[in-house]
């Protein structure tokens, strides 16, 4: 019996060393929404030493069921996707799933992904 392929946990700055095509989960910070392109821009300032990573997040095949607060500016979300590269927008993800991170402890959140990569 088969099933879709598992998603690879990784920091949204950890996107451009993934291969097009490459299924992942990561968390993002909303800072834009294009509407006519359906299109988030996500950051996440880690490692904060590093100017903040960027990533392009296309929500077309989610749109019935994300909700209005996962748009807004700030707002926290998760992600599963299909990453994308596009010589015009860099690092691009098609997004299958998203979802709110609540209240994350966005410090712990980083830590044991840093803590995952190191044991692998």
């Amino acid at each position: 019996m088969s099933g879709p392929l598992p998603s690879t946990l990784v920091l949204l700055s950890a996107l451009p060393t993934c291969t097009p095509g490459q299924k992942v989960r990561f968390l993002g910070c909303v800072e834009e929404y294009d509407v006519a392109t359906a299109t988030l821009r996500l950051k996440h300032d880690y490692p904060s030493s590093d100017a903040p990573k960027i990533a392009s997040l296309n929500i077309d095949h989610v749109l019935q069921t994300i909700k209005r607060t996962e748009l807004e500016v700030g707002a926290w979300i998760n992600i599963i996707g299909y990453v994308e590269r596009r010589k015009d927008k860099g690092i691009f993800v098609q997004a299958i799933t998203v979802w709110g991170a609540g209240n994350v402890d966005i410090n712990a959140y980083e830590k044991a992904i840093d803590t995952r990569n190191d044991t692998r």
